[in-house]
């Protein structure tokens, strides 16, 4: 099974709506699981996790946050 990676992004909860929007345009490419202190996570394949991050560069442009870190998913949805 492909590695998986999580993406926590520091994020306005006012504005998940909008990245989600954005996000779904790219079917398949990550999913958006938990918002928890003030912290989003978003699971992403490994193999399309440099895709995300391009995508995600150019969404900051639109939609304001900050990726705090990226760390291997270790099986929890």
């Amino acid at each position: 099974m492909n590695e998986e990676f999580d993406v926590y992004l520091k994020i306005d909860k006012d504005k998940i709506h909008d990245l989600s929007y954005i996000l779904e345009v790219e079917d398949n490419l990550a999913n958006i699981r938990k918002f928890e202190n003030g912290l989003l996570r978003i699971i992403v394949p490994g193999d399309l996790k440099d895709d995300l991050m391009i995508l995600l560069d150019g969404i900051k442009q639109v939609v304001p946050f900050e990726i705090v870190r990226i760390e291997v998913n270790k099986g929890s949805a």
